[in-house]
């Protein structure tokens, strides 16, 4: 018998007890209080109640479910979940294209994944083993407020989504209120890599850089994220460069711009938002934030 013969034979056992152990009540379950999402790519998907078991494919998720006071229902993560609080919770890969033997045996409820071209395998595979799914996309901040009300909606903690909403909104309407009366800084945020891949135009990333009262030197750009020569960063004119690693930045690129190392805090755009862009506003105005 042959590894993928195998693996759904497991997956089949897994199914097959599960819904033994559940079926004197799942089969009456009243469908009147079933949970209906719908994700970022239009998918809709039903749960009978909430999510109790999820693993999640996408880091910013991963914040979401802590903030929403529900970390404990977390059953697998990506290899960028790093915190403290979760290291002890098993790790599937980077996200994409992760190991499917790992999911099937932790039994998920609930698997979040990223909906993006970048892997497009996954979900077909997930939907192969017949495990319920939804993806996330947040690549703007209209973005990552459906990210956590979907999630709060799929764990019935919709309150404390609305609530996490409400209180990202009023931080960032007073960072924008103290920033305008800031000079404008023009700004380049480099992600790393050879050549250097930066954020574009309608990003997470290009929308923090203005609420911190900077400009995104490269919001002309017809992409969201991508590399850039050499050539081009060279041809810009720059007030700060904010990159991750400042060793792995040539700082000649940008004669007279300032060098500032922000690490990952942008990354993984998350309901920690409004606090990334307090720091991008005391990096880009120095002292003047207080």
């Amino acid at each position: 018998m042959g590894w993928e013969q195998i693996r759904k034979l497991i997956f089949c056992i897994t199914v097959l007890t599960t819904a033994c152990q559940s079926a004197p009540t799942d089969r009456y379950r009243d469908t009147a209080n079933n949970i209906l999402l719908v994700d970022a790519t239009g998918l809709e998907v039903t749960l009978q109640e909430p999510a109790r078991r999820i693993i999640s494919l996408v880091p910013s998720a991963t914040q979401i479910l802590k903030a929403l006071g529900v970390g404990h229902v977390l059953v697998g993560r990506t290899d960028f979940d790093n915190e403290d609080w979760v290291i002890s919770v098993p790790s599937l890969g980077g996200g994409l294209a992760p190991n499917f033997e790992k999911i099937i045996a932790l039994n998920p409820d609930l698997v979040v994944l990223f909906a993006g071209d970048q892997d497009p395998h996954t979900r077909s595979r997930l939907d192969d083993f017949g495990l319920t799914q939804v993806a996330i996309r947040p690549d703007r901040l209209t973005d990552l407020y459906a990210s956590i009300i979907l999630l709060g909606q799929a764990t019935g903690t919709e309150p404390v989504a609305d609530s996490i909403i409400s209180t990202i909104k009023k931080d960032l309407t007073d960072l924008q209120r103290w920033t305008a009366t800031r000079p404008t800084i023009r700004t380049v945020y480099l992600l790393g890599g050879s050549p250097p891949w930066v954020a574009g135009p309608d990003t997470y990333i290009d929308e923090i850089l203005r609420l911190a009262g900077g400009r995104n030197v490269f919001s002309d750009l017809e992409f969201l994220y991508g590399s850039v020569s050499p050539e081009q960063i060279r041809s810009r004119e720059i007030d700060v460069v904010l990159v991750s690693d400042r060793s792995q930045f040539d700082a000649m690129l940008t004669p007279g711009a300032r060098i500032e190392e922000i690490g990952n805090t942008l990354e993984f755009p998350g309901p920690n938002v409004a606090q990334a862009a307090r720091h991008v506003a005391e990096l880009l105005h120095r002292d003047l934030l207080r």
